[in-house]
C-alpha cells in the first residue's frame, strides 16, 4: 500500500498581519503534482486543516477545491482527513456525507452509537487499483484524553476494565487504550491476510522533537508510543511539525535525509508542509510511505520505505542576522537585504536596556519599498536574569500564584530589572478589584 501523509495545513493563518493564501495555493498546486506522479491508495491529512475553528468563507473554498483537484489528479486515492486541535470537529464534519460518496473520508471527532462508542467511523478500507482491498486506516481525531469513550468491561482482559484504584490520570489514560485496541481487534478480525494497517493520530508523542513547536500554558500533553496497541504498520501522526522518524522501542528521533526502509512498525510526523512561525527553521515536507512484505527476514515480515519530499517556501522565513546583534547592525542588514526578494523578516536584535523608541517604525520603513515583509523582532538581553531558570508553570499553579507575583517575574526576565513600584502599585490595586468581582 501507497500512501501520501501530510499535516498541519493551517490554512487561513494571518501571519504578522500578512495573508498566506497564495502560499497554501503553491503548497496544494505541489501537492498536486505529487500525487499525479505517485497515484498513491491514498491520501491521509493528520490534522489541523485550518489554523482556527472559524475558518472564513475563503479558507473553506481553498480547502474544497484542493481537495477536487487532488481527486482530479489520482481518482482512485481515497483521501482521509482528520481534525487537528485547531480545528471545530463539528465544522469539519458537516460535509461528511457528500464527501463520502466522493471517497474523501472525514473524521472530526468520536462518535457514540446505542450508547457505545462507534467504531465504525474511524476505520476505513482502502480500495487498491486491481478492485481488491489495499489495507485499512484507523483514522483518530484529536481527542483530549478526559473524552474518549469508556470501555465495556471485560472479564478477559484487566486493561479494558474501568480503572476504579488509580485517578482520574489513569482512568482516562485507561479509556484511551481501551478505544485504540478495540479498533485495533476489530481491524484485525477483518484482515486475516495481514493487509498494512495505518493508524492516524494527532498528538504529542513522548520523546519528540518539538523544535520551533509553541508550547501552551501548562505544557504539552504527551502520550507514550505504548498506547498505541500492536498491530499497525505505520503510524500517521499529526501535531508537531517538525518531520521526524520515531523507534517505537527507544523514542529515539531519526531525521530521514532520503527514502529510507525500516522495518513495521514505523510511528511518523511527516511535519508542517509551510511554517508557521520563525522558530520553524527546518526543511518542510510531505512523506510518501510505502508498506509491503520484505522479501527477507521471515514470512509475512512487512516493511516501511519513507520518502521526503521537499516543499518549496515561496515567501521564507528568514531571521537577520543568525546571531543577535545591536539594533543599528540588525537595521543595516535589512536595509541590504535584496529588494526583490519575497521574505518574511525578523529582526535578531541585542540589547542592554530597552530599544530605541522608534525601532518598530524604522524598521517598517526599512522594508517598505522592498519585497520583503518585516514581522517582529527577536529580543535578547546582553545580561539575562539567572537567578530563575525554570519558569514554566501548570495550570494548578499559575491558579494558586499571585497574578502580580506572576507579572514581576515576566517584567524581571523580559526587561533584566525589577517592576517599578509605582507600577506594582497599580497592579495590586487591579487585582484587589479583580478578587472582589463576583464569579458571574
Amino acid at each position: 500500500m501507497k500512501i501520501i501523509h501530510t499535516s498541519d495545513w493551517h490554512l487561513g493563518q494571518i501571519f504578522n498581519e500578512y495573508d498566506r493564501t497564495p502560499e497554501h495555493a503553491a503548497f496544494f498546486e505541489r501537492l498536486r503534482s505529487v500525487i499525479a506522479k505517485e497515484k498513491p491508495d491514498a491520501l491521509l491529512v493528520s490534522g489541523d486543516v485550518y489554523h482556527t475553528s472559524t475558518p472564513s468563507s475563503a479558507t473553506q473554498k481553498l480547502y474544497t477545491d484542493a481537495i477536487l483537484e487532488m481527486k482530479k489528479a489520482c481518482p482512485d486515492m481515497t483521501v482521509v482527513v482528520t481534525a487537528g486541535n485547531h480545528d471545530s470537529p463539528s465544522r469539519l464534519e458537516i460535509d461528511r456525507n457528500l464527501w463520502n460518496c466522493m471517497g474523501v473520508k472525514v473524521v472530526g471527532s468520536v462518535s457514540k452509537h446505542d450508547g457505545e462508542a462507534d467504531l465504525e467511523k474511524h476505520i476505513i478500507e482502502i480500495p487498491s487499483g486491481d478492485g481488491g482491498v489495499a489495507g485499512f486506516v484507523i483514522a483518530l481525531p484529536h481527542v483530549y484524553r478526559q473524552n474518549y469513550p469508556a470501555s465495556k468491561p471485560d472479564s478477559s482482559d484487566n486493561h479494558s476494565r474501568p480503572n476504579t484504584d488509580g485517578g482520574s490520570g489513569d482512568q482516562e489514560l485507561s479509556r484511551q487504550k481501551a478505544f485504540y485496541r478495540a479498533l485495533m481487534e476489530t481491524v484485525s478480525r477483518r484482515n486475516p491476510d495481514e493487509l498494512p494497517v495505518v493508524m492516524m493520530a494527532h498528538l504529542a508523542v513522548s520523546g519528540c522533537d518539538i523544535s520551533g513547536h509553541d508550547e501552551p500554558i501548562g505544557g504539552m500533553e504527551y502520550t507514550s508510543l505504548d498506547t498505541f496497541p500492536q498491530g499497525y504498520d505505520y503510524l500517521a501522526l499529526g501535531h508537531i511539525h517538525h518531520p521526524q522518524t520515531l523507534n517505537r522501542r527507544s523514542g529515539v528521533i531519526k531525521d530521514t535525509d532520503g527514502p529510507e526502509v525500516y522495518s513495521s512498525p514505523v510511528a511518523r510526523y511527516c511535519g508542517s508542509p509551510v511554517p508557521v512561525s520563525f522558530d520553524e527553521d527546518y526543511r518542510h515536507s510531505i512523506s510518501v510511505v510505502e508498506i509491503g512484505t520484505a522479501g527477507q527476514g521471515g514470512e509475512g515480515q512487512k516493511t516501511v520505505t519513507v520518502r521526503q519530499i521537499e516543499i518549496p517556501q515561496t515567501v521564507p522565513m528568514i531571521t537577520l542576522p543568525e546571531s543577535p546583534v545591536p539594533f543599528e547592525e540588525a537595521l543595516c542588514d535589512l536595509e541590504n537585504f535584496p529588494p526583490d526578494r519575497k521574505a518574511y523578516i525578523r529582526l535578531n536584535v541585542l540589547i542592554k536596556d530597552y530599544l530605541p523608541q522608534n525601532a518598530s517604525a524604522r524598521a517598517i520603513a526599512a522594508a517598505e519599498t522592498k519585497e520583503c515583509r518585516y514581522c517582529c523582532m527577536k529580543v535578547t538581553r546582553e545580561a539575562e536574569v539567572t537567578d530563575d531558570p525554570d519558569t514554566r508553570f501548570s495550570v494548578e499553579e499559575i491558579r494558586a500564584t499571585n497574578p502580580v507575583d506572576i507579572a514581576c517575574m515576566y517584567y524581571r526576565q523580559r526587561f533584566g530589572t525589577e517592576l517599578e513600584p509605582e507600577l506594582m502599585t497599580l497592579l495590586e490595586d487591579v487585582a484587589s478589584v479583580e478578587s472582589k468581582l463576583p464569579e458571574d
